[in-house]
């Protein structure tokens, strides 16, 4: 046994299910609703902006006959702008939402990640991996922490 120590073969590894605790708390409906108001306001926006460039071009295509070449060229213009600042606004929007998400997450995830240390900590267990993506492969079933971890947080 050269070169273990007593301290390491005495560290207790245990693990949750992350998602499943999150995917449990009350919280989370709060996080879902503010989240769906935001992507509510998003799309408010940009059908707004599709309305604006619709007008505007069946606006072009109504008087385009009338209209001088140099008119012509910065309707055409204003129209392109428009469509570029309506794919700026759908590509960010995908950026902002990703963002409010983590944001309305982050807490529910730092109770969950409280309550994990807190019941590691009363139980002895020195490590606590999250088995959510499955890659833990063999455990025994007594070192799965997440049912305490739910009792905890009030969850069932």
């Amino acid at each position: 046994m050269a070169g273990f120590s007593t301290r390491t073969l005495a560290q207790k590894i245990g693990y949750v299910n992350m998602q499943d605790i999150v995917g449990h708390m009350p919280e989370l409906a709060n996080v879902d609703s503010s989240l769906k108001k935001f992507q509510t306001e998003l799309g408010g926006q940009n059908q707004a902006m599709q309305k604006e460039l619709q007008t505007k071009y069946e606006a072009y295509v109504k008087d385009s006959s009338t209209m001088s070449d140099v008119i012509k060229e910065a309707r055409q213009g204003e129209l392109r702008d428009l469509q570029n600042r309506m794919m700026e606004f759908q590509q960010g929007a995908q950026d902002r939402i990703q963002d409010r998400q983590n944001t309305l997450l982050k807490p529910v995830i730092d109770k969950a990640q409280n309550a994990v240390q807190e019941v590691a900590k009363a139980k002895g267990y020195t490590y606590v991996i999250d088995n959510s993506s499955n890659i833990l492969i063999a455990s025994p079933s007594g070192d799965d922490l997440t049912t305490q971890v739910k009792t905890k947080l009030g969850l069932k």
